[in-house]
């Protein structure tokens, strides 16, 4: 759809080709990334070249290049939620982002644009959309992100996972209701090399804690306290990187059955592994469980946009 879009149109002064150049754009949280890559792997199915614009030191960053795509740092502008002479100053800084991500859009010579939410995407939908350069956003979530409130605006096509959400984005299109998308390569795990790699039996149930790509406190307390308890479940425990040496501290030399990982980027691995899943109800995540049938014990986050897991 959005290849489509971009094919044989004016963009940037030349005819966009096939294969098309398509820049992902957003980021921030596996919530936004992982999407943005499911999406990404099947425009590339249909024969156009993918890029990745976001930040650096962010998860996508670190994901985009290991999967072989093309990444490229944007300039940061992030919107302060209080203040009227810092978001004043935000105004600016934005403007500056959006000059600058003009000048790349150009230099790669983008024929297309896919948002996929987190405050990163803005100045590119807003420099491609200024170029005459297709663009589309995605929203996973029920509530919008302010990113996504602020691209619907302009954007060529706005794609969501919820019909209700609609309602609270003020596209200039009526928006088309495509559910969240799931990488395939999460229902190929290899449940066998999983338990071999953690050094879990396979005669024993296992439970899969995570708290999402950047770890949930509360999460991990449970997992703690999982960890501590149980005789006859064995756990797969992903921290998450900011909270590993505290979780890692408290729970001293991990018991037999337990793995204790920081992060885990063979996620299909863990969830083949996995009885049982203790997770956060972000909406790529349950679109994976749902996609995998997997039981799930689920703890919605309360520092997220109007409550919306």
């Amino acid at each position: 759809m959005v290849g489509q879009r971009a094919e044989g149109r004016q963009v940037n002064g030349r005819r966009a080709a096939h294969p098309a150049t398509i820049a992902l754009a957003g980021g921030g949280t596996g919530g936004h990334v992982y999407p943005a890559l499911a999406m990404g792997r099947a425009l590339q199915a249909r024969g156009h070249r993918l890029l990745y614009l976001g930040e650096a030191d962010r998860l996508e960053g670190r994901v985009a290049p290991a999967e072989g795509i093309s990444f490229h740092e944007v300039p940061v502008a992030r919107y302060p939620r209080a203040g009227v002479w810092t978001r004043a100053a935000f105004l600016g800084q934005l403007g500056a982002s959006v000059t600058a991500t003009r000048r790349l859009l150009r230099g790669l010579e983008v024929d297309a644009v896919l948002g996929v939410g987190g405050y990163i995407m803005a100045p590119t939908v807003l420099a491609a959309a200024s170029l005459g350069i297709p663009t589309a956003i995605h929203e996973a979530n029920v509530t919008p992100g302010l990113a996504n409130r602020l691209c619907a605006r302009v954007a060529d096509l706005v794609l969501l996972t919820y019909e209700a959400t609609a309602d609270r984005l003020p596209a200039r299109r009526d928006p088309v209701v495509v559910g969240c998308p799931v990488n395939p390569a999460i229902l190929a795990g290899d449940r066998s090399a999983a338990l071999r790699r953690y050094g879990l039996a396979d005669d024993r149930p296992v439970l899969l804690v995570v708290g999402g790509s950047l770890g949930a406190a509360r999460i991990n307390d449970i997992g703690l306290a999982a960890a501590r308890a149980s005789r006859r479940w064995q756990i797969i425990f992903v921290t998450g990187p900011r909270y590993h040496a505290e979780v890692a501290a408290a729970l001293g030399p991990p018991p037999p059955g337990v793995a204790l990982v920081d992060y885990e980027d063979r996620m299909a691995d863990a969830y083949a592994a996995a009885d049982l899943v203790l997770c956060r109800a972000g909406s790529s995540t349950l679109a994976e469980l749902t996609a995998l049938g997997k039981p799930s014990i689920l703890v919605p986050s309360p520092n997220v946009t109007d409550n919306h897991q």
